[in-house]
């Protein structure tokens, strides 16, 4: 990737921030001043097609290195790609922010120089951090240009609490998920428990990268203290942004679209779901930082640090065998080679969203994700009609060894 447009300060950054984005003029001028306000010293932006003026606004901007994709978004892996590979070259060995343009950090200390210091005290390479909803109370408004986080708090004041999410331990890095469900209360669709959380800043080394979104990465030691992503989606001039996005719906799925308004239609429970919050400085009094709100059990449940000095011990793991070798079986199986072509095809010509083209995940990236990425896709489903035979010929073949097997007994 070569930006259209060099930033003044790019050379000298010791704090990079990476963010793709798309038609965020309103937002962005408290995005700039935000991140510049807690020490961000550059900004890599690829900007992929707005036409609300984000490209202009961002080409006067002296520490904003902006690069332009007009397409390929889904190809891109949902922009993962391009994220990593600014990443990779322009801020290795850095502390580095990757955020949307909608995500305000809230890091642990007052600024991401006290908190990577702090990171850095207790062996930690990143920030994990919950991921919380803000809602401005009528999601059918204009759209209301902010200059700074306080004034974008006053437009979108309500905020999801703690207790409105669900947790769960998981068996796979980060071990720990955060699951909001006010958006599934909103919508009436109870079993949309959307991920919630990110891990945004990261000191990146040469084998780190993102997986499949910037929810998940390749496993690295987090810090005990947590910071929070303050996530405005739900701002004024919702509804509008959502229909243009329709114009190009490379970044949003049909079930995306049918959640966002189902939420819009019952914004009515909206205060049902959320707390009022006026300005930044209270939100310090939330349950998300009281003893026992959500700090306190994130203290508790990272095992990061002891999973990241088993890697470094180069000591595989049974559970890791076991998928490297269920990924070579399904790959290699012929219901998969049979119908890769196909997909190849359609994908290529725009037919096929990225998330049901399992082939765009690099071989090199971990195989659970890899087999994730397989199973997800409608494809798994519809070559069962090849495998199902495949399957029924295996159990004729083990009774009939059964049987021999009982009559030289």
């Amino acid at each position: 990737m070569r930006p259209s447009k060099h930033s003044n300060k790019s050379r000298q950054t010791d704090y990079p921030l990476i963010c793709i984005l798309r038609d965020e003029a309103d937002i962005l001028p408290a995005f700039l001043h935000h991140y510049r306000s807690i020490g961000v010293t550059c900004f890599y932006i690829v900007d992929t097609g707005s036409s609300d003026g984000s490209r202009e606004f961002l080409l006067q901007q002296n520490d904003v290195q902006l690069f332009e994709k007009n397409g390929g978004y889904p190809q891109a892996n949902a922009g993962i790609d391009w994220v990593n590979e600014i990443g990779s070259k322009y801020c290795k060995d850095k502390w580095t922010t990757v955020v949307d343009a909608d995500e305000f950090l809230q890091p642990p200390q007052l600024s991401i120089h006290g908190t990577t210091d702090a990171l850095q005290s207790e062996l930690a390479f990143a920030l994990y951090t919950p991921l919380i909803d803000f809602f401005c109370d009528d999601l059918t408004s204009a759209p209301k240009c902010a200059v700074d986080l306080d004034e974008l708090i006053t437009n979108t004041p309500n905020y999801v609490p703690f207790s409105k999410f669900h947790t769960e331990r998981t068996q796979a890095f980060p071990f720990f998920e955060l699951r909001s469900s006010a958006r599934a209360d909103m919508s009436g669709r109870r079993n949309y428990l959307v991920r919630s959380y990110k891990i945004p800043l990261v000191y990146w080394q040469a084998d780190f990268q993102y997986l499949r979104s910037t929810h998940l990465c390749t496993p690295v030691p987090l810090g005990d203290t947590c910071g929070h992503l303050l996530h405005f989606k739900y701002r004024s001039g919702f509804e509008k942004r959502l229909l243009k996005e329709l114009e190009n719906p490379d970044r949003m799925n049909a079930d995306v679209y049918r959640i966002s308004k189902a939420i819009i239609r019952n914004q009515k429970l909206l205060h049902q779901n959320t707390v009022v919050l006026r300005n930044k400085d209270a939100f310090k009094e939330s349950d998300w930082l009281s003893n026992a709100g959500f700090s306190e059990r994130w203290k508790e449940v990272n095992r990061s640090k002891a999973y990241y000095f088993k890697i470094l011990t180069g000591k595989k793991t049974t559970t890791d065998s076991t998928l490297e070798e269920n990924l070579t079986r399904i790959t290699t199986s012929l219901s998969w080679r049979v119908t890769k072509s196909l997909r190849a095809f359609l994908f290529n010509r725009g037919l096929l969203r990225h998330e049901h083209f399992p082939e765009r995940i690099n071989s090199n990236q971990a195989a659970a994700e890899q087999i994730i990425a397989i199973y997800e896709s409608f494809w798994w489903m519809l070559t069962s009609i090849i495998r199902l035979p495949v399957a029924f010929y295996r159990a004729v073949l083990w009774y009939k060894l059964k049987q021999r097997s009982r009559k030289t007994r």
